[in-house]
């Protein structure tokens, strides 16, 4: 059941259509990073020395570095993650209750497997949502750009607890990059089909894997634990000081607290008394 449904969920015009907003997103994330190298007026009258033509020269190579121009395609998608997650599945229990399609399917099926197949297909849809994008533009990005490691602006200083990963085995770090993304999308996918056990307003839905983002964010803030923030978790690679563990350990805790949630509300006595 859960490979079916995966499939449908991937192969919908939903799930294209979200995979081609975020791939929007973050070519319009990379635009607004490089159009001022991109454009850069060499000609101006103030940079006409040879030592400023080399200097804005190197600055521009920096600019338009394939490293540079990878992590300037999050810039946005920092922000809209927490909702693209959402919008391939996550509305999908509602909806079965509201056509009364759960009934129908606990007359062929286990009521258990079908909750747990929505939780895990919620999730893979979330994840593959957010880094489906990533892949794409990040092999657009490596073959059209040219540059390397040592000439990236954010060498030593970007990559979060990875940091010495990226400058050492990028191909392990973006694998890393990648799957941090996956789990994520795979957490604020549950947020959002948790939520749908409890309400039925389908923009509030949406809507709450980010309030969740803004609140989490907030809250850390207040307490002074940056390091489990919601907003700096989805930028680890910018977080100093951040390890690892600060990472898994609040996915987890998002995943596990609303499944945990979901799974309470969708008993199949509590469904059916509704």
């Amino acid at each position: 059941m859960i490979l079916n449904e995966l499939k449908r969920v991937i192969t919908s015009k939903k799930f294209i259509i979200v995979i081609l907003i975020g791939l929007l997103i973050a070519s319009v994330s990379v635009y607004i990073d490089i159009k001022q190298y991109i454009f850069f007026n060499y000609d101006a009258p103030d940079i006409q020395t040879p030592e400023l033509q080399e200097k804005v020269k190197a600055m521009v190579e920096s600019g338009l570095n394939k490293y540079s121009v990878f992590f300037s395609s999050f810039l946005m998608s920092i922000v809209t993650m927490p909702i693209l997650s959402v919008l391939p599945f996550a509305l999908s229990y509602i909806e079965d209750k509201e056509y009364g399609i759960i009934k129908q399917i606990d007359m062929r099926i286990n009521h258990k497997k079908y909750i747990l197949s929505k939780l895990l297909v919620n999730g893979i849809a979330g994840g593959l949502a957010i880094i489906i994008p990533t892949i794409i533009l990040s092999i657009l990005i490596f073959t059209f750009f040219k540059g390397d490691i040592a000439g990236f602006y954010g060498y030593g200083q970007i990559g979060g607890p990875f940091a010495k990963l990226l400058t050492e085995k990028f191909s392990l770090y973006i694998i890393i990059h990648i799957f941090i993304n996956f789990i994520l999308g795979f957490a604020y996918a549950s947020i959002g089909l948790a939520v749908s056990a409890f309400i039925k307003n389908k923009i509030a839905i949406i809507l709450s894997p980010f309030l969740f983002w803004i609140l989490g964010s907030i809250f850390c803030s207040v307490l002074n634990i940056y390091n489990y923030s919601p907003s700096a978790i989805s930028q680890f690679y910018r977080s100093v000081g951040m390890t690892a563990s600060n990472i898994f350990i609040e996915i987890i805790f998002i995943i596990v607290l609303f499944s945990t949630l979901f799974l309470s509300k969708t008993r199949k006595d509590d469904i059916y008394e509704q």
